[in-house]
């Protein structure tokens, strides 16, 4: 199949191509090609924001942290990671230049950020918990989803526990983003949240419920 050449599209169907494609490089060919029409776009600041890496992609070697959720890896499994890419990867979700641009260009920042929280921390749940087998138990060989929320809570917890006690985060920082995963869970589970809440026990569901300094 040719490339697609978006020359001398306008920006609304530069975005509507950024929109409707599946191949992350013709998507960031095309929000380029928009960014350069429409400098202080938000949407398209918005789609380079969530794209990430993800254009520089080698088919032939897979590689997880070009995705950009694939930040919240950090907090699933640290023991994964040494302590500088613990730092580097907990501070890109606040500290990302093209983020800060964003919420410069928004007429609501605590909002925008909030949003982009949640849609990174949906993906992950998606992707990389909900699409692990290996969260659930096995039964002659065939992984076992019955009382999925049980076994999803499990790394759920884990990731909001080390969100809120992470050493790169600020108490705000943590508190928002640990919120933001606990809503994808919420939606993932389709609001049977018992099992995540018993792991979290009362402190960290109190203070995941109060008002942000």
């Amino acid at each position: 199949n040719r490339e697609p050449s978006f020359e001398g599209m306008s920006l609304e169907e530069l975005l509507f191509e950024a929109r409707t494609r599946q191949d992350p490089v013709q998507i960031h060919k095309a929000l380029s090609l928009a960014e350069a029409l429409s400098p202080d776009n938000l949407e398209v600041h918005r789609g380079l924001l969530m794209l990430g890496r993800l254009y520089q992609r080698n088919p032939r070697q897979p590689d997880f942290s070009l995705i950009k959720c694939y930040l919240f890896h950090s907090f699933e499994h640290p023991e994964h990671h040494r302590e500088q890419a613990l730092r580097d990867m907990a501070r890109e979700l606040f500290d990302d230049e093209r983020l800060a641009r964003c919420m410069q260009l928004s007429s609501d920042p605590d909002s925008f950020l909030r949003t982009y929280l949640e849609d990174l921390a949906r993906e992950y749940m998606r992707i990389f918990v909900a699409g692990d087998t290996s969260h659930f138990p096995r039964v002659f060989g065939m992984s076992f989803k019955g009382g999925m929320q049980k076994y999803l809570a499990v790394p759920a917890r884990d990731i909001i526990t080390n969100m809120l006690c992470s050493p790169f985060l600020s108490p705000r920082e943590a508190v928002l983003l640990a919120r933001a995963f606990y809503r994808a869970y919420y939606e993932h589970a389709q609001g049977d949240v018992s099992a995540l809440d018993e792991l979290l026990g009362t402190a960290v569901c109190a203070r995941l419920g109060e008002e942000i300094a």
